[in-house]
């Protein structure tokens, strides 16, 4: 056996081969701070002295040699064909452990910021202040203020010269307006606005209403008066009446055409109910329920007078206009119905305008006559020429064929009373 058989020839266990022994050693750094060297500087500040002196940093190193052991190789049978196995080596190195000493190691501590903040406050309060004291100083003292007075349906001359004395200006403007002519109806600002002194009032002066010129709508039908009246900014009145014009025509008108109303006011039209005439019923000594029907079948209307009379009561003692005159349809029949309380005393007949003449002396105690239904002349010309005295007033009534009538009188119709005495007649007028 040659001694490279020898040589490869081993155990497995055997296989480590004895080489040169080597060392590893295994070094790690350690981060120093720079402040922490061996010299301590003298201009430190108080922040960045260390607390401790600083140790000197020992690194110790234990190395640790271990030996790798080698076996004798056995006899190798030369007949056998050589090959080379390679098996792993167990080689143990040699470890190096580093101890590193451990000190503590002073943390530096940064410097404090300033505080900022009691600054900025004292700041801001003095701007504040600053601010204050120049408002206080630069501002104007509040001007003295008075109510404005109400000088609203005065004259404008005692209106100007109220706001005048009040110390204010005042300004005029007219302007068309339902008020008096001359008058103040508005004023800017109202009354009781506060104002300083010799601030401008405007008063709104009335130069009378809006007005406008009235169309002639005479001979038009209604219906194109009531137009034409509506375009001029103009309201109607209609008032029926019989009249040979044909039914449903205007006959009159008032204001006349031409003439100047104030806009949106009411003209009156007479419109025409066309002929009409019928004859008068006698309805003497009927009742008057009875009498009434019959006036009403004839196309006309009663208006009931109540008079004292030794008829019977609810009797009718007397009518006017007469039996057999003609009268237009539609209008009123005056009839006089007894009340029963003056048994034995003649009934007092009906009468017209022209009954009484002018020159009857007044008895030195008479009956009032009754005048109701007849228009304001009749009644007045009858009441004078019995003596009495004639106060007029009158009343708005709804009821257009009632205007120009007397519809109500005081005292009433009998009552005795003395020469001279007042009788008050209640004419109907127009509605408002």
């Amino acid at each position: 056996m040659s001694a490279m058989s020898r040589f490869f020839r081993r155990r497995p266990e055997d296989a480590a081969v004895p080489r040169e022994d080597e060392r590893t050693v295994e070094i790690r750094e350690t981060e120093v701070d720079p402040l922490l060297d061996d010299t301590v500087a003298v201009h430190r500040t108080e922040e960045t002295v260390p607390l401790e002196p600083v140790a000197e940093e020992t690194v110790r190193i234990r190395r640790t040699e271990e030996s790798v052991p080698a076996y004798e190789a056995d006899p190798v049978d030369p007949t056998l064909p050589l090959r080379t196995v390679r098996e792993p080596l167990p080689v143990e190195g040699r470890r190096v452990e580093e101890v590193v000493e451990r000190r503590p190691v002073v943390r530096e501590v940064p410097p404090r910021r300033p505080v900022l903040w009691p600054y900025l406050l004292a700041l801001l309060v003095l701007v504040l202040g600053g601010l204050a004291a120049l408002y206080f100083l630069t501002r104007e003292d509040d001007p003295e203020t008075r109510p404005v007075p109400s000088v609203v349906r005065l004259q404008v001359d005692d209106a100007l010269d109220r706001l005048t004395a009040d110390g204010f200006r005042p300004d005029s403007v007219q302007r068309a307006n339902a008020a008096p002519l001359g008058t103040v109806f508005a004023q800017d600002p109202s009354a009781g606005t506060e104002l300083e002194e010799g601030s401008r009032v405007q008063v709104l002066v009335s130069r009378g209403p809006a007005t406008t010129p009235v169309p002639n709508v005479v001979g038009l039908p209604l219906q194109s008066a009531l137009q034409r009246l509506d375009t001029a900014g103009l309201g109607a009145r209609q008032v029926g009446v019989f009249s040979e014009k044909p039914p449903n025509t205007v006959i009159a008108q008032e204001p006349g055409g031409g003439e100047r109303a104030a806009r949106g006011s009411k003209i009156r039209l007479n419109v025409s109910r066309g002929t009409g005439r019928v004859t008068v019923p006698n309805v003497i000594g009927q009742s008057s329920d009875d009498a009434g029907a019959n006036i009403r079948k004839a196309g006309l209307e009663a208006r009931v007078a109540n008079v004292p009379s030794a008829e019977p009561e609810g009797t009718v003692v007397a009518q006017n206009p007469p039996a057999g005159g003609e009268l237009g349809r539609g209008e009123f029949v005056r009839i006089n119905v007894s009340t029963g309380a003056g048994a034995g005393t003649t009934p007092a007949p009906a009468t017209t305008a022209t009954t009484a003449p002018a020159t009857t002396a007044p008895a030195a105690s008479s009956a009032v006559p009754d005048v109701a239904a007849l228009d304001e002349a009749a009644a007045r010309s009858e009441l004078e020429a019995a003596g009495f005295t004639v106060r007029v007033q009158t009343e708005a009534t709804e009821d257009p064929s009632l205007e120009g009538f007397v519809i109500r009188q005081e005292p009433a119709a009998g009552a005795a009373g003395s020469a001279g005495a007042p009788v008050t007649i209640v004419v109907g007028g127009p509605s408002p």
